[in-house]
């Protein structure tokens, strides 16, 4: 039964019961920007329906194309027309500031790639040869992008979104979701732990200039962990992380920098070696797999590109396709090149971090340590950003991004992650070996396993395409060659450990 405060509003004429000017207006905007977004995702699922030919397809598009529209002309009803010029262009406006420019993700991209492995580069070139090293790299950077490029046209095709573990999902249902969750986790956690490794190595060789004597490595780490890197990642807001992830970019560009002209400087005095002192080819089986998997982590961010690429302003194939070759043309220039001069002037010395083979007291190693320091202070911050959202939606079916975590559980996760990076970095002390890890094992499923087979799923239940197709004869290369590799550089890895 109605109360009496309810029958006025059914007999008010239609119309009367309305919102004020302003409230109408920005209502308005706010359904006019809705109605903008979903307009170009109709635009692109039909278009993709009249590509594939797919009458299920066409029928779905056709259904959500009306219910759309239903919908808006509702709201319509309610704040008045949202179809004015001026509203639509400025909620376009408003979109497309949110987006990012070709430069803004080429930076992106880069950041995802150019970190602490920059520093393992020439000892995986003298490990693997010089001339396999580099046609590693071709082959890494290839196979890299085109899984990349896959996995973004795989979430398109299937309607997830590439910033989240919706493929997974879609593909295998919960335990496929699961899986990619606590592969990314791991992955980025990894990462997090060569950032300890490296925040120590740079914060010892400062130390040691200023103190003129050797410190507990052990000290050193435990302090670098508790002063520099836990405290970041207790910050819970996210509104900086575009300009943090850029000053961390910086400081990845000055310590390129410090460290090519510092082995420039030092080729300068001591002479080129002899082309007979260089390795050429790999000094032994077990050498080369040591560094194969390094080879292979410095170019893998399917982790964070897709995101990257999916939020560009032009998200047209050509532009993607041009944004992502020009970033891995940038990123592969700049690994070889920070990685053969490093080899070529310390060659059989040098060591699994480039800046031990420095020189305390020079100022050049000085600003090298330095930006280090700034890159894997902030990229830690960062790293351990998916792996707190992670963890959280997978314990607690909570999306952090959106902070709808307890404190206790924000800070219950954070913390522990914090202890077991610890953890892990005061057992594996070796960047390079840390980046073998993550390499042999994250790099292989994430950037070649799983891309695989999540489109060969979604093919065979979207598309009706049979997974034993003569077409898909390229996707079980590449499927093949990550099983391979897998295999073998865990088993190196594992000897590593070991010894």
């Amino acid at each position: 039964m109605m109360s009496p405060m309810d029958k006025p509003l059914l007999h008010e004429p239609h119309g009367a019961h309305t919102l004020d000017h302003d409230s109408s207006m920005n209502a308005a905007l706010f359904v006019g920007r809705l109605k903008h977004r979903v307009d170009a995702h109709r635009a692109i699922m039909q278009g993709y329906a009249r590509v594939a030919g797919r009458s299920a397809l066409r029928e779905q598009s056709f259904v959500v194309s009306k219910l759309a529209d239903s919908t808006f002309a509702a709201a319509e009803a309610l704040v008045g027309p949202t179809t004015d010029p001026d509203l639509e262009a400025k909620a376009k406006d408003e979109d497309d500031a949110s987006l990012q420019t070709n430069g803004e993700a080429i930076v992106n991209l880069l950041n995802n790639c150019l970190g602490s492995g920059m520093l393992t580069m020439g000892f995986a070139m003298g490990n693997a040869g010089i001339l396999p090293a580099f046609f590693l790299m071709l082959l890494s950077a290839f196979l890299n992008r085109y899984t990349l490029l896959l996995n973004l046209s795989v979430c398109n095709r299937s309607g997830c979104d590439p910033g989240t573990a919706a493929i997974g999902e879609k593909a295998f249902g919960v335990t496929g979701r699961a899986i990619m969750i606590v592969l990314y986790t791991v992955f980025a956690f990894l990462c997090c732990v060569s950032y300890v490794d490296a925040s120590s190595d740079a914060v010892e060789g400062l130390l040691e200039l200023l103190l003129g004597k050797d410190i507990s490595s052990t000290q050193v780490l435990l302090g670098c962990w508790l002063l520099l890197l836990l405290p970041t990642t207790l910050i819970r807001s996210l509104k900086s992380v575009a300009l943090l992830s850029f000053v961390a970019f910086i400081g990845g560009c000055v310590m390129l920098a410090a460290v090519s002209v510092y082995c420039v400087l030092e080729l300068m005095t001591t002479g080129l070696p002899a082309l007979s002192e260089l390795a050429w080819s790999p000094p032994s089986s077990t050498a080369f797999w040591s560094s194969f998997p390094i080879l292979l982590l410095i170019f893998s961010i399917q982790a964070g590109g897709g995101v990257v690429l999916a939020t560009m302003k032009d998200t047209s194939e050509k532009n993607i396709r041009a944004v992502s070759g020009n970033s891995y043309i940038l990123v592969l220039g700049m690994d070889f090149t920070i990685g053969i001069v490093s080899y070529v002037t310390f060659r059989g010395d040098i060591q699994g971090n480039v800046l031990l083979n420095f020189s305390p007291d020079s100022i050049i190693a000085v600003v090298a340590r330095l930006a280090l320091l700034v890159l894997v202070v902030l990229s830690y911050m960062i790293m351990m950003i998916p792996c707190k959202l992670s963890m959280i939606d997978l314990l607690y079916h909570k999306n952090e991004s959106r902070m709808e975590a307890s404190t206790s559980e924000f800070y219950g996760v954070t913390l522990t992650l914090n202890v077991l990076a610890l953890c892990l970095a005061l057992s594996v002390s070796d960047l390079s070996l840390v980046n073998g890890l993550n390499g042999a094992v994250c790099t292989n499923l994430v950037a070649f396993v799983l891309p695989i087979a999540f489109c060969l799923a979604i093919q065979r239940d979207v598309e009706g395409i049979p997974v034993f197709s003569c077409a898909n004869i390229k996707y079980f290369l590449i499927l093949a060659f990550g099983c391979f590799s897998l295999v073998l550089g865990t088993n190196q890895i594992v000897q590593r450990f070991l010894t």
